[in-house]
């Protein structure tokens, strides 16, 4: 009795820590960990790869709640109304005031305590307290934007609706962190609405227009001239996203500020969110006339709401190292590939099913680096399964050429389709086959169970009278029929028999 308790008390342990090593194998994705295959570096499918199939890992708009807070109040202050008051100070802000967009926003046409605050008790300490007045350095982000909001928010002309539940508002920038409120209009900034008031010299220089310095200028051609207020991207945007300059420094069709006009604001609203047509029509504006796009629309992934962003990086990695490595003469550089495809990773964030069964001992050498799923699938294609081929058939035959035939016997699944027998991405059975042996060809065959197998000229083997033949017969059937795929010479007594 105490020898048996003891094998109990040392096998049971043994199985549960069998059972804790099986639970954690299964649960190996969704504790962070992801494969890698050492022979390619961007194998990482990240943190939030697998993805079930009814939820996709492509696009998602983000989503926040409105933002909003409180302005301070500057106890026992009054509004002036008297910018005038501000000029004996604060000179160079005023001039430049009049020059920008903000001119005369607040009552009476006076500006700055429309954006600053009553001013009554910062002039009558002449400015010697601090606090008084509404100070954009000092105030929280969110304070700072509730006082461009005052009235940007309703402003058809602005998108300032948007600001409260953008993602720079949650992150703690403000209207200040990309515009400068006194931006002052470099002289000859040229009027983009109203290109008659600006002219050229003789040297190419712009000329300040008439209507620059005049009280008469109109809300568009200041609006024109004012840049933005200062928030001009690209430069703009590196402040905070300095690692997207490389886009700039590299030529490419996509390049910012290259030949085809790109910049930051061509595909986010700075404001809001990004712009959803930049996640597929803007793509199609000048790749749906040439292929691969050109069935684009018509296409599986088109169809199930995948879009050009969903698969390809907006903001491709130039690959470029700071030191390049120099042999003599040669520069070596690696390959870049401006949008590519991180193929296979990206094609795993919806298709999870297939990685796993590429991890079957018997699969196509994609996880070895070996093979591609564009190999085989065409992502902007219109033919069922995104085939590169118009059958299956015809794509596995591109590398299989010795299994197309045509033979003098020739075995009709074969010819018909591949899928009969073999599942692509892979199994658990030798050379993707989806049972083993015998029982595949039982889905077709009886197994010479009938006497009179294979037609007339078939063996007349019946295994129901020969029970000792029962163990051969059903081990595996290519051990008598190995040209399985066709033949051109006759067994050596049935014809068609593929041995």
């Amino acid at each position: 009795m105490h020898n048996n308790y003891r094998c109990q008390r040392t096998f049971l342990p043994s199985r549960v820590v069998c059972i804790v090593l099986a639970l954690a194998c299964l649960t190996l994705p969704a504790c962070g960990l992801r494969p890698r295959n050492p022979d390619r570096a961007d194998a990482d499918l990240g943190r939030e790869w697998p993805q079930s199939p009814q939820q996709p890992a492509i696009f998602r708009e983000a989503s926040y709640g409105v933002l909003r807070d409180t302005i301070p109040e500057i106890a026992g202050a009054e509004y002036v109304n008297d910018d005038e008051l501000c000029l004996t100070c604060h000179k160079v802000y005023t001039e430049s005031m009049q020059h920008n967009v903000h001119r005369g926003i607040g009552t009476d046409g006076q500006a700055c305590e429309a954006c600053h605050g009553p001013a009554s008790s910062h002039i009558r300490t002449r400015g010697k307290e601090p606090g008084l007045l509404w100070n954009f350095r000092t105030m929280r982000p969110a304070q700072a934007a509730e006082v461009c909001l005052k009235c940007h928010e309703q402003n058809a002309c602005s998108p300032g609706s948007q600001w409260r539940t953008s993602v720079h508002a949650h992150n703690n920038l403000s209207c200040t962190s990309c515009h400068t409120g006194h931006y002052n209009v470099p002289p000859g900034t040229p009027a983009t609405t109203e290109p008659d008031a600006v002219t050229l010299s003789n040297d190419g220089r712009f000329i300040t227009p008439v209507s620059y310095q005049s009280p008469e200028v109109s809300l568009a051609t200041l609006k024109a001239q004012s840049n933005n207020m200062g928030a001009a991207a690209p430069n703009v945007c590196y402040r905070c996203h300095g690692e997207k300059q490389d886009m700039q420094h590299i030529a490419g069709p996509h390049q910012i500020c290259g030949p085809n006009g790109f910049n930051c604001s061509t595909c986010h609203d700075a404001h809001g969110k990004i712009l959803e047509s930049s996640r597929q029509q803007l793509c199609l504006n000048c790749h749906q006339p040439n292929a691969p796009t050109m069935a684009w629309h018509t296409s599986t992934h088109a169809i199930m709401g995948v879009a050009c962003t969903d698969c390809h990086s907006p903001h491709p990695s130039a690959n470029v190292p700071q030191i390049v490595g120099i042999s003599h003469f040669d520069v070596a550089r690696p390959q870049r590939l401006s949008m590519a495809v991180n193929d296979p990773v990206v094609c795993y964030r919806c298709h999870a099913d297939v990685f796993a069964k590429f991890s079957m001992p018997s699969h196509h050498p994609v996880k070895e680096g070996k093979m591609l799923c564009g190999d085989c699938h065409d992502g902007h294609g219109q033919r069922e399964g995104n085939l590169r081929a118009e059958t299956l058939n015809l794509l596995c035959w591109k590398c299989h050429a010795d299994k197309e035939g045509p033979y003098a016997y020739e075995h009709p699944p074969v010819t018909e389709n591949c899928g009969y027998c073999h599942a692509p991405h892979g199994t658990v059975q030798n050379n993707l086959l989806h049972q083993p042996t015998a029982f595949l060809c039982l889905r077709c065959h009886v197994g010479h169970r009938d006497g009179n197998h294979g037609g007339a000229a078939g063996p007349r083997i019946n295994i129901d009278t020969i029970p000792q033949l029962r163990r051969g017969f059903y081990s595996d059937c290519t051990s008598c029929h190995s040209q399985i795929h066709g033949s051109d010479l006759p067994s050596p007594h049935f014809p068609g028999m593929f041995r």
